[in-house]
């Protein structure tokens, strides 16, 4: 799986995301849903677990009291959903307050992020790619 790209999708009157047809291919019939920081992150079920195992690089060990919370709160935090006929994904499934904390409206912006996409609020999201920008040409080329 490997996606790119970014689309300004609406969401319908109960709370569903019509996953890009170019993502829809890369997944099955479920999505699982991971609130993050900044936006909530989409993956397959696979992609998630070994998200969730890439935060334990030497290994995931039970004896661990912070891996174990970590793990817990990685995984109590993620939601499964279904992908409907229609390609859509419910995320009203998401928490409200969780989706008011990532300023998920009407509007929302699906970034495509090699294993996995990101649902993003349009003004965060465009903002930080105003901030990076700046900075893209020095990064490639080494000029200002």
């Amino acid at each position: 799986m490997y996606l790119t790209g970014s689309k300004k999708h609406s969401l319908d009157s109960k709370v569903r995301l019509t996953l890009p047809a170019e993502f829809r291919r890369e997944f099955d019939r479920t999505v699982v849903l991971l609130p993050t920081k900044d936006a909530l992150y989409g993956f397959t079920p696979e992609g998630h677990r070994a998200y969730v195992e890439s935060m334990f690089p030497d290994g995931f060990k039970p004896g661990d009291k912070r891996q174990v919370e970590l793990k817990r709160y990685l995984n109590g935090l993620s939601i499964r959903v279904d992908i409907d006929s229609a390609g859509r994904i419910a995320l009203g499934k998401v928490r409200e307050d969780v989706r008011e904390k990532l300023g998920l409206g009407q509007e929302v912006m699906v970034v495509g992020n090699d294993d996995h996409f990101e649902v993003w609020n349009v003004e965060a999201w465009e903002k930080l790619q105003a901030d990076f920008a700046e900075d893209f040409d020095f990064l490639m080329f080494g000029e200002a």
